[in-house]
């Protein structure tokens, strides 16, 4: 299964201990920069496993 990945899906990462939800902010061939918590990193695409969802498509406020 592949994913499909745009700027701005929200993705989840994991390490294989933590779990989180990040942005898409760009991405490289080799990895993709994400924001999370206001800052970015670089993450390697096998540390992402699931799309969840769109930043623009999100209720505001929550």
């Amino acid at each position: 299964m592949a994913l499909i990945l745009n700027n701005y899906n929200i993705v989840r990462i994991t390490d294989g201990q933590q779990v989180v939800e990040c942005t898409v902010i760009k991405m490289c061939f080799d990895y993709a920069v994400v924001k999370y918590r206001g800052k970015q990193y670089k993450v390697s695409y096998q540390h992402i496993n699931q799309v969840v969802g769109h930043e623009l498509l999100l209720p505001v406020g929550d």
